[in-house]
């Protein structure tokens, strides 16, 4: 965490992925093909294909659109029930659907800034009619979030439960989908998340883990994902992260110009290809974009029309995620052997080794230490003795007595395999004088220091020990370094004093459901701006 916060984006993170998913019915209307048979996994749970009959959209700005030439594409083709002559993402949806020769009726009841609750409240009759055999629900857009970031999730889910009940009492044989919309620039900054793609990340994962809970707990036909397909944009160097300092060459916005949160006319139509691939089963690669078509329409390019398409496809034939108890845990007590002085925290004195770790899983003694290569960092390495040969030499094993600073990316290397109860851990350094923790993005990789599949995490500095500015006594352990970076060792060395932290988290964590899709993964990259690795590692749950 070292006292120069880099201004430059970290590493791109994707999306948690799980797998591809298995789909129970599929589409077989003339223009459009169902995703291939080889696509099909025992993972996931399958949904059937919608392709005809009366659809609802309920939602607000997110759904019908916040700017031309959105707000009022395709309107004459769909049914405004408020009357404010919107078309939106629903437009787009009745023309994608059109295009593949799908035949919907579709209506949208939407209010700019409302949430589920007032839909509820102030629109029953209208989503109460036995007419809908499709109904999507999109939630207002920091809802779902965790109270800690400014939203209300039970709110959230109570809203859900209470509108799904309000449609299946109407038409029990209704189909419901929750619409999970996306992280933005503005709203990581409002919502308390660190900036960039990061943040992007974290919030997403936040509101994917919100709509998948709801999906499972409340019995809802399917989660359309949006918001992921946004985050796979980015990951895909295919949307410009941080529109505010200009569009990057060969990338476009898919947030609004205007205010970095609703959606651009790019993100609108990804939107729809992704509700278009969720309820129709339909391959949207197969979907038109020359003349006459909605992307045309729109003023959208042929080809980022296909990479949107493309995005859409991939999002889709992902598995949906397990939501579970978070493993993602906090490491709140350690040992150590070798140069240390007992106390509260202990002090490390001179070379020493972490032994144990504690989470609220319990306390691991089974640790594997992790080889270090590749690692590029803005400062050379402290050390409590000789300064480490290299930045790979400080972040290897289970020593602590030296540290990596201002890690850029590294890739950390184990010599045993990966199974569902494996945890990994990060034990971080920063000065007493700040808080503990760095914002990080850790990916699994092969022997090549190649990426497997798209498993990332986003690890934020509150996911670590928690320890405030100038307080030691939550620390793992103190340290003292001699020899590194000025800013850490003091003047004479060895005057200012660290402290460590530490994050435990699992493969869940990262998006793996089944073990056999990462068995090529041998190892962590992690990658940040601030973070001081001392330890990577992990260890085995029983």
């Amino acid at each position: 965490m070292r006292r120069s916060r880099l201004d430059a984006l970290l590493a791109a993170v994707q999306p948690r992925v799980l797998g591809l998913m298995v789909w129970g019915v599929f589409a077989t209307q003339a223009g459009c093909a169902p995703f291939p048979e080889s696509e099909q996994d025992a993972l996931g749970s399958g949904t059937a294909a919608v392709t005809s009959g009366n659809i609802l959209f309920v939602g607000n700005s997110f759904t019908h659109g916040n700017e031309e030439p959105v707000y009022s594409y395709n309107k004459a083709a769909v049914t405004d029930t408020n009357g404010s002559g919107q078309g939106g993402i629903p437009g787009i949806f009745k023309k994608l659907t059109a295009q593949a020769g799908f035949t919907f009726n579709v209506s949208l009841e939407t209010a700019s800034g409302q949430s589920l609750r007032w839909h509820h409240t102030n629109r029953a009759s209208t989503i109460g009619q036995a007419t809908w055999n499709t109904v999507v629900l999109q939630e207002q857009s920091t809802t779902p979030l965790p109270t800690s970031r400014g939203g209300s999730p039970t709110d959230f889910t109570d809203a859900a439960r209470d509108l799904r009940t309000l449609v299946r009492a109407a038409n029990p044989s209704a189909n419901l989908f929750l619409y999970e919309t996306w992280s933005s620039p503005t709203s990581v900054g409002t919502q308390g998340y660190p900036s960039g793609t990061v943040g992007l990340q974290a919030m997403q994962t936040d509101l994917r883990d919100a709509y998948f809970k709801a999906y499972r707990d409340l019995g809802f036909t399917g989660v359309a994902r949006v918001g992921d397909g946004f985050m796979r944009a980015v990951d895909q160097n295919l949307a410009d992260p941080n529109p505010a300092d200009g569009i990057s060459p060969g990338m476009f916005n898919l947030w609004s110009a205007q205010d970095s949160r609703h959606s651009s006319k790019y993100g609108s139509y990804l939107s729809a290809a992704v509700l278009f691939a969720k309820v129709t089963q339909a391959d949207p690669r197969t979907l038109a974009t020359g003349t006459g078509s909605a992307a045309a329409d729109l003023g959208i390019s042929a080809a980022d029309a296909a990479s949107l398409h493309r995005i859409a496809y991939e999002i889709n034939a992902l598995a949906d995620p397990v939501v579970s108890g978070p493993t993602r845990l906090r490491v709140t007590g350690a040992a150590f052997t070798g140069s240390v002085t007992a106390g509260t925290p202990a002090n490390l004195t001179g070379n020493a080794q972490l032994s144990s770790l504690t989470t609220s899983e319990g306390t691991f003694t089974n640790l594997v230490g992790a080889t270090a290569n590749g690692i590029t960092s803005t400062n050379v390495p402290s050390a409590r003795g000789t300064v480490p040969a290299n930045a790979n030499a400080a972040a290897t094993g289970l020593g602590v007595h030296d540290g990596a600073n201002n890690l850029n990316a590294g890739n950390f290397q184990f010599g045993s395999a990966f199974t569902a109860k494996t945890r990994f851990f990060i034990v971080d350094s920063t000065p007493t004088s700040t808080a503990l923790g760095d914002d990080a993005t850790v990916t699994l990789i092969n022997a090549s220091n190649q990426a497997v599949g798209s498993y990332s995490l986003a690890l934020l500095a509150n996911d670590f020990t928690g320890s405030a500015a100038g307080n030691t006594s939550t620390a793992l352990a103190t340290v003292s370094y001699t020899s590194g970076v000025a800013s850490l060792t003091g003047n004479p060395v060895g005057t200012v004093q660290s402290k460590l932290g530490g994050v435990s988290f699992s493969l869940a964590d990262l998006g793996v459901t089944d073990i056999a899709s990462i068995s090529g993964a041998t190892g962590l990259r992690i990658s940040s701006a601030t973070l001081d690795p001392n330890v990577v590692g992990l260890y085995t749950v029983p």
